[in-house]
């Protein structure tokens, strides 16, 4: 129920960075690691520096934090970064 509340409040955050970001620290506190790292996915693509930090230290994602998707994910956009400087 919780996550059908939270879609239907993406029209009105406008942002879909921050929504994806926030949809995935509430899926990885549901259990839905599949989900969180969809969107957390979605968020870092699309802003690298503010989401692979807050990620980073984001207790919502304790949960997952030791999943190697999740550690596969930020080494992944760690290595893309570095590319870009």
């Amino acid at each position: 129920k919780a996550l059908e509340h939270f879609e239907k409040a993406k029209n009105i955050s406008g942002d879909e960075a921050d929504f994806s970001f926030n949809k995935a620290c509430l899926a990885s506190v549901l259990g839905n690691t599949d989900l969180a790292l969809a969107e957390l996915q979605k968020a870092i693509e699309a802003d690298p520096k503010q989401y692979l930090e807050r990620a980073r230290t984001d207790s919502d994602f304790d949960s997952i934090r030791r999943d190697d998707r999740f550690q596969a994910l930020i080494n992944v956009t760690e290595l893309s970064n570095c590319e870009n400087i």
